[in-house]
């Protein structure tokens, strides 16, 4: 019986300590995970401030806040009503970038140049609101 008692009390206390490790674990993830979206946060922010103050290309700047959104901030599309940052990131997002904008035709490349241009002067100031309004979001 004493033997019983002796492994039992040691198999808890095994299973006690894999516990706290694991908890451990989960907590430094959620912390990884918090520090990543307060980064992904602050380079949107700061991509918005930089299409405000045109400083950068748009569509580039649109794509990279649309990435940088639905890959640290999912429930952005419940909480906030942005129709024209929608219409051009989905424009922009649709059109191959990157490499393989680089692998496309120059004719093909301008087309699609000239269509973002123009989704960006069509959607010139609604953008404007949304992406303060966006800021102003991520800020609170």
């Amino acid at each position: 019986m004493p033997v019983m008692v002796t492994l039992a009390i040691a198999i808890i206390l095994v299973l006690a300590v894999i516990a706290t490790r694991m908890t451990r674990r989960v907590k430094d993830q959620d912390a990884r995970v918090e520090v990543a979206r307060a980064q992904a946060r602050d380079s949107i922010l700061i991509l918005i401030t930089s299409y405000l103050d045109e400083q950068v290309d748009r569509s580039e700047c649109i794509l990279r806040i649309r990435v940088l959104l639905d890959g640290s901030c999912s429930h952005w599309k419940d909480e906030l009503t942005l129709p024209a940052f929608l219409v051009v990131s989905d424009l922009v997002l649709s059109h191959p970038y990157g490499e393989a904008r680089g692998r496309l035709d120059a004719e093909v490349r301008q087309a699609q140049d000239a269509l973002r241009r123009q989704a960006l002067q069509i959607h010139e100031q609604p953008l404007v609101d949304e992406l303060t309004q966006l800021k102003e979001w991520l800020q609170s």
